[in-house]
């Protein structure tokens, strides 16, 4: 492995010959990305300022401090020693470092010398990487694991943590101590290379000086609430104040709402011609930490942090800050406590609740609130209300869901809090909105249940009472689609039995007649007649002969006698096997698409009645059914070489004659258009079209 890391080292030794050897940390730092991953050559001279493990060092020289990391670790670097460093550049999570090749220990001297640095000089991360002297005061001290602590330093207004590599035993007493430390710069990085926050790497206690020791907390005096952040503390570091009052309400997650017992603030100033404003409230918000630090404390009888309940006397001791609209306490720690009586709630308005004077007080709302919705939220549930027009919130934090009707009209109690605050054209600042946090379930006393027919009921019965409308008038069309098509299969079926019945009777009385008549005439042609005479018999038994076969087509068209024809073109065909000895009838049947059984019978019934027509008034020698479609429209023709006549005056009805009435009767039947063309000795052609859509 040790070879193969040479030759790698010479190999790229050898690539960067003719390329500018760079030797200050500021201009490894400061390369771009791009040129970073070209792996420039680095012969750099620095000194060790902050050992992270045997992989990782960060050095500086007199321009900036960058980092190394090492293939195999080295574990015989110290924070002073001084080294001379070569290998090639790397692009590193943040800046750019070195990617070591060789690492030759010169001496060891005293550790880089710091620059003195700002909060603001860490978010920019101006000297990341490199040795800095922050000073701030210590805030909180806790164990990030057994041998390594974790403190954070308020700088300003700022809050920074400190990690240092040592046990939390060894700590001295830091809190509210101003301190002054000797630290690395680093920070969180993103993987888009970005800066996310800041934080300070020490290497043990040597590094944190205490300029200032802190008093002890129960000789600080008791400060009033409204005494907080007054003007000109900004100048100096906000160091812990005292408190004492009743406790509101105290939740799991620390925070505990107090009420001063302090003499309370001053009134409020108010015009000559406005009324009087309500006094400020006295009552401050506060964030309790766990005290893992008593042994460090300077308050050798601060007691184990126990459950605060409400009414308890209290008193507290916390840094100052400005949360939301009102002054409060961070990383409180708890001194003392005595039973007392539970707290009053103060009785406001709705104006008043609204108007920012009773933050992190406990009031009760004059204003009766309606419930219009229940969510879930990460620590509980949040109830939304309304109260005269105006939407309130009110947040729970309990995990089992409120058995809450919505509509619901109920009296509240709880903490306000105002949640935000705008600065209006007079400079002062007013809140935006306020809301409720509840101690318990029991803050909400129902006054009023909701009306059974609310606008949720109302929508639902709404909706099933139009589903099943929907649903009858869906049953009824089809019920009276059903009834149509019963009506009309009774309505087919009684008109088969009709025509089978008046077929059975001109089979059983006309045709039986006619057959009698044909044999008697068939018998007279057998006996000597005279020429005239044997004339007469033979023409009137061609007649007869011609009547049956009449009067068997009829027979045969009542008894529907199309099972063989499914569609037109075949009954088109049957027509013209029926055609008389003698006549020539041609086809022209081009496919068409599906029509209804009514259709093709009306159709089929005027081809037959135009042949007929044909044969007994026009003597044709020829006749030709034409059958053919367009996309909307379906042609049937009849054309024949008889001796044609005028269409006008003998289609629409003569004395004994209704072919052509009654072709005009089943076209209307179809929605069809019918006409004649003719001329005496031309022929007739009968046209027949239906639009396809109808």
């Amino acid at each position: 492995m040790i070879l193969r890391t040479t030759l790698l080292s010479l190999l790229l030794l050898s690539q960067a010959a003719g390329q500018n050897v760079l030797t200050r940390a500021i201009d490894i730092r400061t390369l771009p990305y791009e040129r970073s991953l070209e792996k420039l050559p680095v012969d750099l001279t620095a000194t060790i300022g902050f050992v992270e493990s045997g992989g990782t060092a960060f050095v500086q020289d007199n321009s900036a401090g960058t980092h190394l990391h090492f293939k195999p670790a080295r574990r015989d670097l110290v924070v002073g020693d001084q080294v001379r460093v070569k290998g090639f550049t790397m692009a590193g999570l943040y800046l750019p470092g070195i990617d070591v090749t060789e690492l030759q220990i010169l001496g060891h001297g005293s550790a880089p010398e710091p620059v003195k640095a700002g909060y603001e000089d860490l978010t920019t991360g101006r000297f990341h990487y490199q040795r800095v002297s922050i000073e701030g005061l210590g805030r909180t001290l806790t164990a990030l694991d057994e041998n390594r602590s974790l403190l954070r330093l308020a700088i300003g207004s700022r809050v920074i943590e400190v990690r240092v590599d040592a046990a939390l035993a060894s700590a001295p007493n830091l809190i509210d101590a101003r301190l002054r430390i000797t630290a690395l710069a680093a920070g969180g990085i993103n993987d888009r290379r970005q800066l996310v926050f800041p934080y300070l790497r020490v290497t043990d206690w040597s590094d944190v000086v205490v300029i200032h020791v802190p008093p002890a907390a129960d000789s600080l005096p008791i400060t009033s609430v409204a005494a907080l952040l007054p003007f000109g503390s900004a100048d100096e570091p906000q160091h812990r104040a005292r408190i004492r009052g009743t406790v509101l309400a105290a939740f799991e997650d620390g925070r505990v709402f107090l009420r001063d017992v302090t003499p309370p603030p001053p009134p409020r100033e108010v015009k000559k011609d406005e009324p009087p404003k309500p006094p400020l409230s006295p009552a401050i918000a506060i964030h309790l930490i766990s005290n893992p630090l008593l042994q460090h404390s300077t308050t050798p009888s601060l007691p184990s942090t126990q459950p605060l309940r409400s009414g308890d006397l209290a008193e507290i001791i916390g840094f100052p800050i400005m949360a939301g609209f009102s002054a409060s306490l961070a990383d409180a720690l708890l001194l003392k406590t005595e039973p007392a009586d539970a707290p009053e709630a103060v009785h406001v308005s709705l104006k008043d609740f609204l108007d920012g004077s009773h933050d992190a007080d406990l009031v009760h709302l004059t204003s009766p609130a309606v419930l219009q919705d229940v969510l879930r939220t990460a620590d509980g549930f949040e109830l939304r209300f309304t109260a005269g027009g105006t939407p309130i919130r009110a947040f729970l934090l309990q995990s089992n869901t409120p058995d809450f009707e919505l509509g619901s009209s109920c009296a509240l109690t709880g903490i306000c809090l105002v949640e935000s605050a705008s600065t209006d054209k007079g400079f002062r600042s007013e809140p935006d909105r306020a809301s409720l946090l509840l101690r318990s379930i029991s803050d909400i006393r129902i006054l009023s249940k909701a009306a059974f027919w609310d606008a949720q009921r109302l929508v639902i019965t709404i909706s099933i009472l139009g589903a099943i409308v929907s649903l009858s008038l869906f049953w009824i069309t089809q019920q009276r689609r059903q009834i149509t098509r019963l009506e009309r299969r009774i309505v087919e079926q009684a008109t088969l039995e009709e025509r089978q019945r008046i077929a059975r009777e001109f089979h059983d009385t006309l045709e039986q007649e006619l057959t009698g008549l044909s044999l008697r005439l068939d018998a007279a042609l057998t006996r000597p007649l005279e020429d005239k005479a044997r004339n007469l018999l033979g023409t009137s038994r061609n007649l007869v002969s011609r009547i049956q076969s009449e009067a068997r087509n009829l027979v045969s068209d009542l008894r529907d006698d199309t099972a063989h024809a499914t569609n037109l073109p075949e009954a088109l065909q049957l027509l013209a096997k029926r055609a008389p000895e003698g006549i020539a009838i041609t086809l022209d049947l081009h496919p068409i698409g599906p029509i209804p059984p009514h259709v093709t019978h009306h159709l089929r019934m005027i081809a037959q009645e135009a042949i007929t027509n044909a044969l007994k008034h026009a003597h044709p020698t020829q006749i030709q059914l034409h059958l053919s479609t367009t996309p909307s429209l379906l042609s049937l023709r009849i054309t024949d070489n008889g001796q044609g006549f005028d269409p006008t005056a003998q289609t629409h009805g003569q004395p004994g004659h209704f072919g052509c009435i009654g072709i005009r009767e089943r076209a209307r039947k179809v929605c069809a258009e019918v006409r004649w063309e003719s001329e005496q000795g031309k022929g007739t052609a009968v046209w027949v079209e239906l639009p396809i859509e109808k």
